[in-house]
């Protein structure tokens, strides 16, 4: 096989520990090597991988030169040529616009994902001259030539937008099989996620208030909270309500990534009740219910963004309406009193995730999508 060619793999703040998802999901190239580009580094980079960061690399203007004008110096242009790209794949709709004036001076296909806010919040669909992102958004859209929503609820948030449908890939998120496996299974429920209006967690905590005693027998552990005097009022005003509502329950705290398969692994629930916020906010297709379902876990969820393009409602789990505190806490007692049912799902959900969100089968695909637009063979504006 002759050596892979080289894409730029574009995402402003590289290896940010909450987007792992990103490197992960360049992980079954074989054609392709990405070279991660952007403006800074925020956490380790992946063994093998190349980085650069090209803020030295501008010339006049600077790095907001860069990005607020478009302006590729001759260096920054000379540098990303000599490593002979084939494409240029940009993470969110900010780096796809900021990637923008790349791919015309290097003359390269342009691919884009979004995964939920970018392509939901007021701040990021409204019009304003003011941010680049907004200001470059149509034309984004006009000249890239892919456009890949995590789900089938961002596809049809930026359709509804402006953005063309002939250039749209639903391109689903995904975990990975091999680090997400079944354990010796608890009574345990599990959230993970930040204590913010988009993840739901004020419903969760209210639906646990309404179960009260019936909880008795189970370990509710709580993720994804931050300590005494680093919370919002929102996330102080759960804490308050929580102490108040005397439920009992583990918090504990911010879990690294790469310590949550065990936590999923000793679940037999998951609930993931996210929900629009104020802001316009929502998630793509939230990773921690493909995390949960390959863990073997039933789904507690709402029927929000691209939640219900992967969980069967009856089947692998159960859904509610968004912010519904009584049906979520419904569902709930009837997972927590059929426990032979709620087994059933979480087998159900490993083998829906197995067949459609695995890491390896859609980490091909994009890897496909990406040869194709390098080759000129596939989907172009």
């Amino acid at each position: 096989m002759s050596d892979p060619r080289n894409i730029l793999a574009y995402c402003d703040k590289m290896f940010t520990p909450s987007e792992s998802f990103i490197p992960r999901g360049y992980s079954a190239f074989e054609q392709l090597r990405p070279i991660y580009i952007g403006h800074k580094i925020n956490g380790p980079v992946p063994d093998g991988a190349e980085a650069i960061d090209l803020s030295p690399l501008h010339g006049f203007g600077g790095t907001n030169g860069f990005k607020q004008f478009g302006i590729v110096s001759t260096a920054l242009k000379q540098r990303l040529k000599a490593l002979k790209p084939v494409a240029i794949h940009a993470s969110f709709g900010k780096s796809g616009a900021y990637a923008l004036p790349l791919a015309k001076a290097l003359n390269l296909p342009l691919a884009v994902t979004y995964y939920g806010g970018d392509a939901t919040k007021t701040s990021n669909t409204k019009n304003s001259f003011i941010r680049v992102y907004n200001r470059r958004r149509q034309q984004l859209w006009d000249q890239a030539d892919l456009i890949l929503p995590c789900s089938d609820f961002i596809r049809r948030e930026l359709l509804a937008k402006g953005a063309p449908d002939k250039k749209m890939v639903v391109h689903h998120n995904t975990a990975d099989p091999d680090k997400f496996q079944p354990g010796t299974k608890q009574n345990l429920l599990v959230f993970a996620g930040r204590w913010s209006p988009k993840k739901g967690i004020d419903t969760l905590i209210d639906a646990l208030t309404r179960l009260g005693p019936e909880l008795d027998g189970w370990t509710v552990r709580l993720c994804g909270n931050k300590p005494a005097g680093g919370r919002d009022a929102f996330e102080q005003g759960l804490h308050d309500k929580l102490e108040k509502s005397g439920v009992k329950v583990e918090l504990a705290g911010w879990v690294p990534a790469d310590e949550m398969p065990r936590h999923w692994a000793a679940a037999k629930i998951a609930c993931v009740p996210s929900k629009r916020a104020p802001s316009g906010d929502a998630e793509g297709l939230p990773l921690v219910c493909i995390e949960a379902m390959l863990s073997g876990c039933a789904l507690a969820a709402t029927r929000h963004s691209g939640i219900v393009e992967c969980v069967r409602d009856g089947e692998t789990g159960f859904l509610c309406d968004e912010g519904d505190a009584d049906a979520l806490a419904e569902n709930l007692r009837t997972m927590l009193l059929d426990p032979g049912r709620t087994a059933r799902m979480g087998d159900a959900g490993r083998a829906l995730a197995l067949k459609d969100f695995n890491l390896q089968k859609q980490s091909r695909k994009l890897e496909d999508y990406l040869v194709q637009l390098a080759d000129g063979t596939g989907q172009t504006g």
